[in-house]
Order: C-alpha cells, then sequence, then structure tokens
C-alpha cells in the first residue's frame, strides 16, 4: 500500500468517523443532561421532603408543648379536687366528734357513729367518683394532641408512599 491509497482510505472512512463521533457526543450531551436534570429533580426532592420533615418536627414539638400543658392543668384540678374534699372531709369529722364526744348515752354514740361512717361511706364514694371523672377527662386532653400528630404524621407517610 503506498502514501496515496492511505490517505484516499483515511479520506473515505473520515466521514463515517466523524458521523460516529458526532452521534457518540450527542448521546454523551443528552445522557449528561438526563443524569443533571434526575439529580435535581432528586435534590429537590430531598430539599422539600426535609422541608416536609422539619414542619412535622415542629409540629410534634408543638403537641408535645401542649400535652405538657394540658398534663400541668390537669394535675392542678385534680390536686384542688383532692384539697376541696380532703377540706370537707376535715371539716365534717372535726364536726362529727365533736357531736360524738357530747353525746349523753351510749345509744346516742353508736347512732352518731353509724351516721358519721355512712356519711364517710358516701362521702368516699363521691370524692373517688369525682377524682375518676376529672382523671379520664385529663388523660383525654393529655394524650389528644398526641393523638392528633399521629394522625397528620399517618397522613404524611401515606401521601409519601402513595407518591412513590
Amino acid at each position: 500500500m503506498n502514501a496515496e491509497t492511505v490517505i484516499k482510505s483515511i479520506e473515505a472512512v473520515t466521514p463515517a468517523v466523524e458521523r460516529v463521533t458526532s452521534d457518540m457526543m450527542a448521546q454523551s450531551k443528552a445522557s449528561l443532561e438526563t443524569i443533571v436534570e434526575k439529580g435535581q429533580e432528586m435534590l429537590s426532592g430531598l430539599v422539600k421532603s426535609m422541608g416536609e420533615m422539619s414542619e412535622l418536627a415542629r409540629g410534634n414539638v408543638e403537641a408535645l408543648m401542649a400535652t405538657a400543658k394540658a398534663a400541668t392543668a390537669g394535675v392542678e384540678t385534680l390536686a384542688n379536687i383532692v384539697v376541696e374534699h380532703g377540706k370537707k372531709d376535715f371539716e365534717e369529722t372535726t364536726s362529727a366528734m365533736k357531736a360524738m364526744v357530747s353525746a349523753k348515752t351510749p345509744t346516742e354514740l353508736y347512732q352518731l357513729q353509724n351516721e358519721f361512717v355512712k356519711a364517710r361511706f358516701d362521702h368516699m364514694v363521691a370524692a373517688w367518683s369525682a377524682w375518676s371523672e376529672a382523671a379520664l377527662k385529663v388523660a383525654g386532653e393529655v394524650t389528644q394532641p398526641l393523638s392528633n400528630r399521629m394522625a397528620v404524621a399517618t397522613e404524611h407517610l401515606k401521601g409519601m408512599f402513595a407518591a412513590r
């Protein structure tokens, strides 16, 4: 093969090589653009998810604060019930003891003791009922903010999984 034949062969092949090279460059460029686009979409989704998670966390902290506030108010309510019934119990017991000390006969003392025991039992039942009712109400108030946050988080997760 001589130089002229080699040059003619190179000149004949050059347009094909240029076409293949151009096609490869175009495909590489398109692939790179797709990779960059998908990367930007993923980054955008990540930023959005981080924002949503931050919002959820903020809501969770608010729910915990509301729960703590409700618990504090609830403990105060329960303590007030105990104090109120304790004060009433003390007053009634003092009055009953005075009456028993001033009893003239054993029969009268027995009758006063009987009335005192019945009154104490009725008072205990009333106090327990009031305290139980208040405790159930407080428990509901304390758990409500957390229950609401669980519902929000569940809906958020359902939305995240449904979108994928």
